[in-house]
């Protein structure tokens, strides 16, 4: 059983972490790159972006399972209530958005049969129905949630790591 430090997080909660990290920003990436297309270039990177997003999902699911099973350091108990609440707060939004963001792909492609279409190269059909599709708008609404939430944790990050030097980062730096 891998087991954490009071003051860091385990390696395997760091590889997580990380990966997870890319995983998002790239899904970001390509999820900007795919909105207003409407060729079938667009078909070929939500084809990617499906597959990527549910491995991500998978990666947060096992990431969920490591939060409860090991032990994590704690919040600095010299931060003003209202800084813990948020940090908290952030926290759980990159828990939980990234799994909601998969059950709204995944629902979207599946229950709503937004998937047909990508498989069959059928741009046309999934432009027409997509607009139907409420998981699609609920994935697109929760973008903007946890883009404005990783916004946050850097600004948060950049924040101890450059004005209160409080060497926080090193909780979830790969080196060891």
């Amino acid at each position: 059983m891998t087991t954490s430090s009071p003051s860091r997080y385990s390696k395997v909660t760091i590889a997580l972490h990380w990966l997870g990290a890319l995983l998002i920003l790239g899904l970001i990436v390509v999820g900007q790159m795919m909105d207003g297309m409407q060729g079938p270039e667009k078909l070929e990177l939500l084809d990617m972006h499906r597959k990527i997003g549910l491995v991500t999902g998978l990666i947060f699911l096992v990431r969920l399972v490591f939060f409860f099973l090991h032990a994590r350091p704690e919040a600095d108990p010299n931060w003003p209530p209202m800084q813990a609440k948020l940090a908290k707060a952030i926290h759980l939004l990159l828990y939980l958005l990234p799994l909601v963001m998969v059950a709204s792909g995944m629902a979207s492609l599946m229950i709503f049969g937004l998937g047909q279409y990508v498989d069959n190269g059928d741009i046309a059909g999934y432009l027409a129905a997509a607009g139907s599709v409420p998981p699609l708008n609920v994935h697109g609404i929760v973008a903007k949630l946890l883009v404005a939430s990783v916004v946050l944790h850097v600004i948060g990050a950049i924040y101890h790591q450059f004005v209160k030097k409080d060497g926080i980062m090193t909780r979830m730096s790969l080196r060891s």
